[in-house]
This record gives structure tokens, C-alpha cells and sequence, in this order.
């Protein structure tokens, strides 16, 4: 009877051991993962819930990623345009402080060094992050600018800025040189017309202190002016007219009556005897006055805006080109329609609409943050075509005629890139960037109140309560060490009884 209560006791005894085994090796498990299941299913009724929690917090997270990603992208861009800022400004600057001193390359140091800056920007524009070209729109895995060395000299055939400059200032200054202006003196009225083109000089207005003459104008179509004598003006009294440059700057050209003899480089004319010579006086100085402006400042503004329709392809855009023969040339068009082939700078996406639109961060259930750019967005274009016209033009140090062209190029850059022209232009992309910067941390922030509290309630549901846990662990060894020795002891027990 003894020996069948022991053989019992010690099958009870061995499951109690085993069911306490298993039960801390569970809780063992528990501890060290930290959950109360290692499947959904031993989670019972709770499991569908907890699949629903862990969905919403996997999409958080991933919307985190995302504006992660976003806000590296805009960090990179941003540094870059904020580089290209101060470049403007730093050119902006040598141009108007750089002295006439030409090197052995035919240029100033300030030309040389806007070159580099030019091919530090290009670099800045080809900026690389995880793979994406960030300047070049919905074509991010294509570097979007060409070299400085083809989109100056050209490539595979196609001509660069070089020739295209070159022809712009051509059909600009005409034949004669006179910027597309007819001028002509015949019974004491000087006549200045446009000619029926795109290019040149425009007549903007003219005024008059001139005593026994009248001016009328502009007027007509091409505009044209007529100064008529009646007798003769008083010395010091001032004609002056207003011109458009290609690049849409104005010029005023201001002529004086003098009572001696004409200076043309003084812009005083002869008061003669009569009306008739009195108007030839007027036509001789005009003319040089005209010439040396189309020489110089005319030259500088062909130069600009050149460089300005070469680089200005937005919107499935291509560089512009004079039509025919430069000199009596009378529109511009495309290159293709111009039969020019011209190499395109810009190799991204160009297709129309909102370059911002390029590119787009789904950071929320209903929130797509927009924060694309393409190399060729109107306000870099600007401050490109500006530097680039600086970097081409060639000039001898003793030469008074290069001096001045010098000047007048250097003055134009360095106020087309003034913080008051450009300074504000580029910030403009900066800022809208910023507003998509302060989208993404504000989705953020909410992601990250939302996965706290997702996290809270799947705790709940999946996570242990580490002393708990770790009391019933002391309990269970506590059982075990019981199991032990109670299963110890029987065993003596029914050994004793054996012998």
C-alpha cells in the first residue's frame, strides 16, 4: 500500500515539476523579450487589436521616415542656394571694386574668378542626396547641368554661348553700329527712328529744354522722334533721350547746345546760323553719342541678355537664337525654328507647371508636402546668365576702347546682381523650401504624439510588466525548489523501505 501511495506521490510530484518548469520557462521568455506572447495568437481576444495597433504605428513610422528623408534633401538644397547667394554677392562686389587691370589671359582677375564660382555653382546645382539629383525635378536620377566647357564652347555639334553671344551683340548694334536706330537731318528736323525688329535699341521717351524747337515723339510704329528748328536754341539748353536696352535697362543719352564748336565726346552740338545747321549738328553728335553707347553699354546689355535667353529654358523651354544673317536679322525664335542647333545647359525634367510640384513628401493620411527644384528655375537662371556674360569677353590692357566696355559690363553685372536686384531672387525658392521644412516638423511632431500614445496602448496589450513578472519568477523557483526536495525526500523514503 506504501509502495503504490509513493509511485503515486512521486507521478504527481514529476508533473507538478514539469507544469512549474514549463511555466518558468515561459516567464524566463517574458522577461527577456518583454511581451507576453511571442505569437498574435497567444494574445487571445486581444491579438486583432494588436494587429491594428502595430499597423498604425508601422505607418507612422513610416511617414517619419519619409519626412526624414525630405528634410535632408531641403537641408542639402538649402545650403546649396544659400551658396549661391553669397556668390552673387561676392561677384556683385568684385565687378564694381575690380580695377582696369587685364592679365596675361586677356582678362581680369575678377572675370577669372566669377569663371570658377560659375563652375562651383553648376556643381552646387548637380547636389546629390541618397542618389537624387535635387535641382533636376521629377528626373532625379539624371545630373541636370552640363559642364562649363560645353555650355560655353558647345558640344556634339551643337553651338555654345560663345557664338550665341556673339550673334545677339551683332543684330543688336546692326550694321551701322547705331543699336537698329535710322537717324537722319533734313530742313532743320533730325529724325532717330526704331527699325522693325527684336533687336536694339528702343525709344523710350524724350524730353526737352530746347528754345525755337519742337519735338514730337515718340510715336508711330517702329516709334520715331523728330527735333524741328524754327530758329536757334540758347546755350546749355539739353535735349536728352531715353533708351531700352536688350536687357530691358535704360539709357539716357542728354545732349547740350554749345556756341561754339560741337564736342561729340561732351555731347554738345553747334548752334549754327541756320536751323538746317543747326539740326546737322545735332545729327553728328547724336550719332556718336549713339555709337559709343551701343559700343558699350549696348554691348554689355547684348552680352546679358544673350546669356539670359540661353540659359532662360523652363517650362519645356530651349535656348533662344537670332534668325538669318545677325546684322539685318529682325526676330528671335527658338533654335530649332532659328535652325541653329544650340546645346541645352539643362538636362532635368522641364516640364510645365510648379517645379516645387517635382517632387512630393506623403507625410500624413491627406498631406503630400511639395519640395522639388530644377536647376533652371527663373531666379538661378538669372544670376547664371549675369555671370556667365562676365566670364566671356576678352580685353588689352592699354586699350581705352576695352577699358570702357570693360566698365560698362563690370557696372551692369554688378547691379544686376545687387542684393536690391538679385539678393532676394534665389532666397524667394529658399523660403518656399522653408515652408515646406516647417509642413514636415510640424507633421512630425504630430507623428511623434501619435506613436507615443499608439505605443502606450499596445504596451497594454503585448508588453509584460517587468515586476510582475519578475515576482512570479521568485515565486515559481521558489515551487521548483520545493518540487526538488519534496521529490528528494520521497525517493530516500521509498529507498529505506526497499532495503
Amino acid at each position: 500500500m506504501i509502495s503504490g501511495l509513493n509511485g503515486f506521490s512521486s507521478t504527481m510530484l514529476m508533473t507538478s515539476l514539469s507544469r512549474n518548469s514549463a511555466q518558468m520557462e515561459e516567464l524566463t521568455v517574458q522577461i527577456s523579450t518583454g511581451k507576453k506572447a511571442q505569437t498574435y495568437g497567444g494574445l487571445g481576444e486581444q491579438s486583432s487589436k494588436a494587429l491594428d495597433l502595430r499597423s498604425d504605428i508601422s505607418t507612422f513610422k513610416g511617414f517619419q521616415s519619409t519626412i526624414a528623408q525630405a528634410k535632408l534633401q531641403i537641408s542639402m538644397m538649402n545650403t546649396a542656394l544659400e551658396r549661391i547667394v553669397d556668390i552673387g554677392s561676392e561677384v556683385s562686389g568684385s565687378a564694381t571694386s575690380t580695377e582696369y587691370n587685364i592679365t596675361d589671359t586677356n582678362q581680369s582677375v575678377g572675370q577669372m574668378t566669377t569663371t570658377a564660382f560659375v563652375k562651383e555653382i553648376l556643381g552646387l546645382l548637380d547636389t546629390e542626396v541618397d542618389g537624387d539629383f535635387v535641382f533636376s525635378g521629377t528626373t532625379s536620377e539624371i545630373e541636370p547641368t552640363r559642364n562649363y566647357d560645353q555650355i560655353i564652347n558647345g558640344f556634339g555639334g551643337e553651338e555654345g554661348l560663345i557664338t550665341v553671344t556673339d550673334e545677339r551683340m551683332r543684330a543688336d548694334a546692326g550694321a551701322d553700329g547705331r543699336g537698329r536706330l535710322t537717324l537722319s537731318a533734313a530742313a532743320g528736323t533730325v529724325t532717330l527712328a526704331e527699325q522693325a525688329t527684336d533687336f536694339g535699341y528702343k525709344l523710350e521717351a524724350v524730353t526737352s529744354t530746347l528754345s525755337n524747337a519742337t519735338v514730337t515723339g515718340p510715336t508711330g510704329a517702329p516709334l520715331s522722334v523728330d527735333v524741328a528748328f524754327t530758329g536757334q536754341p540758347d546755350p546749355n539748353e539739353v535735349l536728352s533721350f531715353t533708351f531700352t536696352l536688350p536687357d530691358g535697362s535704360n539709357e539716357v543719352i542728354q545732349l547740350k547746345a554749345g556756341s561754339g564748336a560741337s564736342d561729340p565726346g561732351e555731347g554738345i552740338f553747334s548752334i549754327g546760323a541756320t536751323p538746317a545747321d543747326t539740326a546737322a549738328s545735332l545729327e553728328s553728335v547724336l550719332a556718336f553719342q549713339i555709337e559709343k553707347n551701343v559700343q558699350d553699354e549696348g554691348e554689355a546689355a547684348s552680352r546679358i541678355q544673350a546669356a539670359m535667353d540661353f540659359y532662360d529654358t523652363s517650362n519645356g523651354g530651349e535656348p533662344k537664337r537670332v534668325v538669318g544673317t545677325p546684322e539685318t536679322a529682325t526676330t528671335l525664335d527658338t533654335a530649332t525654328n532659328a535652325g541653329k542647333p544650340t546645346v541645352n545647359w539643362y538636362l532635368g525634367d522641364n516640364n510645365p507647371g510648379n517645379a516645387r510640384d517635382t517632387a512630393k513628401a506623403h507625410v500624413d493620411s491627406h498631406l503630400d508636402v511639395s519640395y522639388g527644384a530644377r536647376a533652371n528655375e527663373k531666379s538661378i537662371v538669372r544670376q547664371l546668365a549675369y555671370m556667365t556674360a562676365f566670364t566671356l569677353p576678352s580685353y588689352d590692357q592699354d586699350s581705352s576702347v576695352d577699358q570702357d566696355r570693360y566698365s560698362a559690363l563690370a557696372d551692369a553685372v554688378s547691379a544686376g546682381l545687387s542684393s536690391a536686384n538679385q539678393g532676394d531672387v534665389v532666397k524667394t525658392i529658399q523660403t518656399q523650401l522653408g515652408v515646406a521644412t516647417k509642413m514636415l516638423s510640424d507633421a512630425n511632431t504630430r507623428h511623434t504624439t501619435s506613436l507615443s500614445m499608439l505605443q502606450s496602448a499596445s504596451d497594454g496589450i503585448e508588453a509584460i510588466n517587468d515586476e510582475e513578472v519578475a515576482a512570479k519568477i521568485m515565486v515559481m523557483q521558489t515551487r521548483i525548489e520545493a518540487s526538488y526536495q519534496a521529490t528528494s525526500m520521497l525517493y530516500n523514503l521509498t529507498l529505506t523501505k526497499f532495503m
